[in-house]
């Protein structure tokens, strides 16, 4: 039995979510546009154990979204993963914020592109198929004419917008072969991914690990 706590802090939304064998069991969240992360995620874990029953010490591993995302909010959530590690002695998770976005989202033909803000009108971004295979690298983008004609290779897009109020953004909205899906990087939807990489046993080495601030 693998019990591991997920910890999910790159956005606003400060989520965490307890585990078994890739199953969530119990999760906290708050989406705040004041990033209260400091003060919330602690007292969640607290909640999130106390709801399920579940003692720190039954924890077999911390598996933390490790980014990009917010560069304050994913030094908290590296931190408070890194602490309770080292105090547990149990190992170190990650995964990458637009993973975490994409992996729940289901469709048969098209491609996924999950889009989280960076500052101004950039956000970082990436490209998979509908099986989920990573086609291109984490990148920073603008949006502008230049990214909607990079896409426009593509037959059927859908765009995961996680930070970003595309209803400014009209220009985005190019025909019917965009799919739009709003949805925060949230602890629940890491669970089956941190217990395949925990099986894996795709570790860190928790002294050298840094969130992907990209």
């Amino acid at each position: 039995m693998s019990l591991i706590l997920n910890l999910e802090t790159s956005t606003k939304n400060c989520s965490v979510s307890i585990a078994k064998n890739g199953i969530c069991l119990t999760s906290i969240e708050e989406c705040s546009k004041e990033y209260f992360h400091s003060e919330k995620l602690h007292t969640f874990i607290q909640y999130a154990t106390s709801i399920s029953g579940i003692h720190l010490k039954d924890l077999k591993s911390i598996c933390v979204s490790k980014g990009p995302g917010s560069y304050t909010s994913l030094r908290i959530g590296a931190s408070a993963a890194r602490g309770l590690c080292c105090a547990l002695n149990i190992p170190l998770l990650s995964v990458d914020t637009l993973t975490v976005m994409s992996y729940k989202i289901n469709i048969e033909k098209g491609f996924l592109i999950p889009m989280i803000h960076a500052k101004s009108d950039f956000f970082y971004t990436s490209l998979f198929n509908e099986s989920k295979k990573r086609l291109n690298p984490i990148r920073i983008k603008k949006l502008d004419d230049d990214f909607l004609k990079s896409i426009s290779e593509y037959k059927k897009v859908h765009f995961i917008i996680g930070n970003i109020s595309f209803l400014k953004k009209k220009k985005i909205l190019t025909g019917k072969r965009e799919v739009f899906l709003y949805k925060n990087p949230s602890a629940i939807d890491m669970s089956l991914i941190s217990y395949k990489k925990f099986c894996k046993k795709k570790f860190h080495d928790i002294e050298k690990f840094i969130p992907f601030y990209l």
